[in-house]
């Protein structure tokens, strides 16, 4: 086990300061994107708001690293997505919706379908990018509701 005071020591503001430039990684397990893919939910009565970070990795050449916001209240969900990097294309789209329950943070893979046309040969053929299957890690951090909700 290691000796996390080695890593860690009290910060200004209440806050914990990494010793020695030491940073967090993150690694699996991982999961799959297919249609309508749940990566979380969660109740309003407990969070407000959640901020994601979402690494995304289909195959050694496409890979997307996406930021996203979630604030909600018992009927209304509010998502930016505010930073996006990728090495070739966006590959995952990121939706919330809500009930007067909890909020669920959903995850589709984008489908690129084109059709390429030879004039000369009379030949259509139909190409483009299916990011189905795609693997993701995640990390969130939650913001308690402040406000209890009342019935």
């Amino acid at each position: 086990m290691q000796n996390l005071k080695k890593y860690l020591t009290d910060g200004l503001k209440n806050t914990l300061l990494f010793r020695n430039n030491a940073g967090t990684s993150h690694n699996g397990p991982n999961k799959q994107v297919y249609a309508n893919t749940l990566l979380d939910r969660w109740h309003v009565g407990d969070f407000s708001s959640v901020d994601y970070t979402i690494s995304a990795d289909f195959d050694v050449d496409n890979k997307e690293l996406i930021k996203v916001a979630i604030t909600a209240s018992r009927d209304r969900a509010s998502i930016v997505v505010y930073a996006r990097n990728n090495t070739l294309n966006d590959i995952l789209t990121v939706t919330a919706t809500v009930n007067d329950s909890y909020v669920d943070v959903i995850l589709n893979p984008i489908i690129v379908l084109a059709v390429e046309e030879d004039q000369e040969q009379g030949i259509s053929e139909v190409i483009g990018q299916d990011y189905t299957g795609t693997k993701i890690i995640s990390t969130a951090h939650y913001f308690h509701t402040q406000t209890p909700l009342v019935v």
